[in-house]
């Protein structure tokens, strides 16, 4: 059974399987700032997509204290999910995955641009994981969905609680956005008139293939 997560829920205490329990909402707050603000400034300083995409991951692995975090994006035909990008244990087993978006956790994450909170047991597309709760997050910069950011935790360990969940949608959507105006940076600067379109998927260039 998979349950959603809305990013308006109010914040509880962190499982103590994720790290020091019942970390305080305004220390939770202050991490995520700090995260985003380390991302805003690799932006700034002209880093390129798959660099950023993999401090995406790093930064939301750390936030939730997990083992691994990914990043799926849609592959060309738009019907399949690609895993770009996987930092932390287990990331060699599942880099390169892909997944059909109707028939998966990751696929219903990013069509209905919701959290998705649930186990890997309960989707037989990510069997190459550790059974251990995962969080699925779409990366949405309000216009549509990128791809989708996922951490998963420790085998055994409790699924995320709601205070969990909304610190890192907060996180996933703010990253999008800076993922998004690197992206039309990058096209300013190489003098290209479609900077919007150059964005494409967020696939990263040096894993794209037909």
């Amino acid at each position: 059974m998979t349950a959603e997560a809305g990013p308006r829920e109010e914040s509880g205490p962190l499982p103590s399987a994720w790290g020091p329990p019942r970390v305080p909402r305004d220390a939770a707050d202050e991490q995520r700032s700090a995260a985003s603000f380390e991302l805003m400034a690799a932006v700034m300083d002209g880093a390129h997509l798959p660099d950023l995409l993999e401090l995406v991951a790093t930064q939301a692995r750390a936030l939730a204290h997990v083992p691994l975090a990914f990043i799926a994006l849609p592959v060309e035909d738009g019907h399949m999910l690609r895993i770009e990008i996987a930092v932390g244990a287990e990331g060699e087993r599942i880099r390169g995955l892909t997944v059909r978006r109707g028939r998966s956790m990751l696929g219903r994450a990013f069509a209905s641009r919701r959290a998705l909170s649930a186990r890997i047991v309960d989707d037989q597309t990510l069997t190459r994981l550790p059974s251990g709760p995962i969080l699925i997050l779409p990366l949405e910069t309000g216009e549509t969905t990128r791809g989708v950011l996922a951490v998963l935790g420790r085998p055994g360990a409790q699924p995320f609680g709601p205070g969990t969940a909304r610190q890192l949608l907060l996180f996933a959507d703010m990253a999008a956005r800076l993922v998004e105006l690197a992206e039309e940076r990058r096209a300013v600067r190489a003098g290209s008139a479609g900077g919007a379109q150059a964005l494409g998927d967020l696939r990263p260039p040096w894993r794209a293939r037909g």
